[in-house]
């Protein structure tokens, strides 16, 4: 692979057309707090095309597996017609260490302060009131810095564009969804927590009656715990019986895959089913 570091003003690029091009710039919250974004562009990429773009959380464990995926994926394709569609990725991460990363996922993927009676940890941060409920704001963050920089640049199909998360970033897709329905057409959530605060995004249904239709992978793994599990089903029940909704579907277990296990194997499936040029 070749690296390019830039700012967030840079503009000039340097190009190997045999291999994708990785380009690492910071964005900051309107608290001054910053972020990494990996961006990863195609080979032979063109300033002129339009690309769709896929935004992928968790970048700071996730940089090389998901455009490793994308890259096997691509290249298993090239002899076939059903050649995946060239994209862009973007993956967004704190910056720091295991505990800075677990600290800004807590409380940026949460949609409200957890109610948990127990007192668990992510990582090393407790789950409570004080270290949960950011998601509104990462929220505001994702649409008013990061893509706007990002598609600023880039020359991209945004009715396209996608965000693939994993456990609370597979909940903060969810939230996503429900909060800014136009935001992104295609959503890989793999083993997403939806089971926060007693499956609150769940109580109102209103993911039955969203106007803009979109493709929705969901993956979990056998071996996960039936607290994960239970909301999911019931989610995943509750759309194939509905007639009406705009939400198009596909799920998959892993079979004794657990939550960690099931990421290379999801990552790559969700990428072909939703990225093929057929689809």
């Amino acid at each position: 692979l070749l690296f390019i570091v830039t700012d967030i003003h840079a503009q000039k690029y340097t190009f190997d057309s045999s291999s994708p091009v990785t380009v690492i710039q910071q964005v900051k919250n309107k608290d001054g707090k910053p972020y990494e974004l990996t961006i990863t562009l195609p080979p032979d990429y063109q300033p002129e095309n339009g690309y769709k773009i896929l935004y992928y959380l968790d970048a700071w464990w996730l940089k090389d597996l998901v455009p490793g995926c994308y890259r096997l994926k691509s290249l298993s394709n090239k002899s076939t017609e059903n050649n995946l569609d060239e994209l862009i990725l973007v993956g967004i991460s704190s910056i720091g260490n295991d505990e800075d990363w677990n600290k800004q996922r807590n409380m940026d993927f949460t949609p409200s302060k957890s109610s948990l009676k127990l007192s668990i940890k992510q990582g090393n941060v407790e789950l409570n009131d004080k270290t949960t409920g950011g998601a509104e704001e990462f929220l505001r963050f994702l649409e008013d810095e990061v893509i706007k920089s990002v598609e600023s640049k880039y020359k991209v199909n945004s009715s396209s564009r996608g965000i693939l998360g994993h456990s609370f970033g597979g909940l903060f897709g969810f939230y996503a969804y429900l909060n800014s329905p136009g935001l992104f057409s295609n959503y890989i959530l793999i083993s997403p927590a939806i089971w926060w605060n007693q499956s609150e995004l769940l109580v109102n249904k209103e993911y039955l009656s969203k106007g803009k239709r979109v493709n929705m992978f969901i993956a979990v793994g056998t071996n996960e715990a039936k607290m994960l599990k239970d909301p999911i089903t019931n989610f995943v029940d509750e759309v194939n019986q509905e007639k009406n909704t705009n939400i198009n579907l596909q799920y998959k277990q892993y079979e004794g895959a657990n939550h960690h296990s099931l990421l290379p194997q999801s990552i790559y499936d969700g990428i072909e089913l939703l990225y093929t040029k057929s689809n």
